[in-house]
């Protein structure tokens, strides 16, 4: 039988069973929303083999994945502000706050030209999942706490990418999942490092609350709509290190601003 009939015949009984239980409901969209990410998958390891390890292969994947996402949870994405992802020509670091593995159709909906994702570099060795991710350019840094040289240079190269091939990266300056509560986690300032060090801008991305819609806890995976917003590029040229303090405090209170407004309308 057909991958697809098997997933419609999912959906129907998910959307049945949602009357009865939540639990059911829950594991049932969970299922389906790791489905999407395994068809993404395997359309990246069919796409990129013609393009290997070129940085737009995830802007012409990303729809898709956002589409499917959207298929099988029931939950829409409201973008605005997305022309302030191209009215900045060079490279940037693009920073959202992170809650749930939903940050991801959230982030898809979105995603730029030329953008990657900084990832653990045992990710790669994940089957399909960790392929698909280096095929796309993806980078894979090993997390030291004593900084080697290995991890300086590679970030040197990828500021340097940044800088001459006008490289997007994003990252979630939280570090964690803050599933608990919509005021964000203190913010690490790895990502804003990387902008003051290539002088390239900070493009803050604000995603509403998620828990009325999934909350893990509470087995909730409701229909609904998640806004995002996307604010206006915050310069960095000129900033010596001694100023990467501030420009963190700095884009953590505009972004908690912003997801504040997004909430109250929701």
């Amino acid at each position: 039988m057909s991958i697809w009939i098997w997933v419609l015949i999912l959906l129907v009984v998910t959307y049945f069973l949602s009357f009865v239980s939540s639990m059911v409901n829950y594991i049932a969209k969970t299922l389906l929303y790791a489905l999407a990410f395994f068809i993404t998958a395997v359309l990246h390891l069919i796409y990129c083999p013609f393009f290997p390890r070129n940085r737009d292969n995830t802007y012409v994947l990303a729809p898709i994945f956002y589409w499917l996402s959207y298929f099988v949870t029931g939950i829409k994405v409201e973008a605005e502000g997305i022309e302030n992802l191209e009215s900045y020509e060079g490279g940037y670091i693009l920073a959202s706050n992170h809650q749930s593995a939903l940050d991801t159709m959230c982030i898809a909906r979105i995603w730029p030209h030329r953008a990657i994702i900084m990832m653990k570099k045992s990710l790669m060795y994940v089957p399909f999942f960790g392929w698909a991710a280096y095929l796309s350019g993806h980078e894979f840094i090993t997390r030291s706490s004593g900084g080697s040289s290995g991890v300086r240079d590679h970030m040197t190269q990828i500021n340097e990418r940044i800088r001459n091939e006008c490289l997007r990266v994003v990252v979630f300056p939280e570090g964690t999942r803050n599933r608990d509560s919509d005021q964000m986690l203190p913010f690490k300032k790895g990502g804003f490092h990387m902008a003051q060090q290539s002088a390239s801008p900070v493009v803050p991305v604000c995603i509403s609350s998620v828990k009325n819609l999934y909350n893990k806890r509470n087995w909730v995976f409701c229909r609904g709509t998640l806004r995002v917003r996307v604010l206006k590029p915050i310069p960095t040229e000129g900033m010596k290190p001694e100023d990467v303090t501030a420009l963190t405090e700095r884009v953590q209170k505009l972004m908690q601003e912003n997801i504040d407004e997004l909430n109250k309308a929701i």
